[in-house]
């Protein structure tokens, strides 16, 4: 069943390079009542500081989805693979244990 859940209601985190919005229960924020939806565990809404981004982190068996609703943002791992995503364009990164990426985010680019 889907359910409508206010942005006010969610998980918050404001910090230097980003103002985050938790859907479900992510790094500071715990909710029972929201712990994730069968297998998607985390559904954030990020809004990074622009020329700022996210330190190198890891996760374990996880696909991540990036929708860039505005500007652009650099997705970068510890194997040496980048990819820019623009306004509009989506991404889909495998990331798999010992996997480290880290997102960097700049000023609104043309397409």
């Amino acid at each position: 069943m889907i359910q409508f859940r206010d942005r006010g209601a969610r998980g918050h985190h404001q910090g230097a390079q980003i103002d985050a919005r938790h859907s479900f229960s992510f790094a500071d924020y715990n909710d029972p009542k929201h712990m994730g939806f069968r297998a998607l565990r985390v559904l954030n809404e990020d809004r990074v500081v622009p020329g700022a981004g996210l330190p190198e982190h890891g996760h374990e068996d996880m696909e991540i989805v990036t929708i860039v609703l505005k500007g652009a943002v650099e997705h970068r791992d510890n194997l040496g693979n980048s990819a820019l995503i623009r306004a509009g364009e989506v991404q889909r990164m495998s990331a798999g244990t010992g996997i480290c990426h880290s997102s960097g985010c700049s000023l609104p680019v043309a397409l």
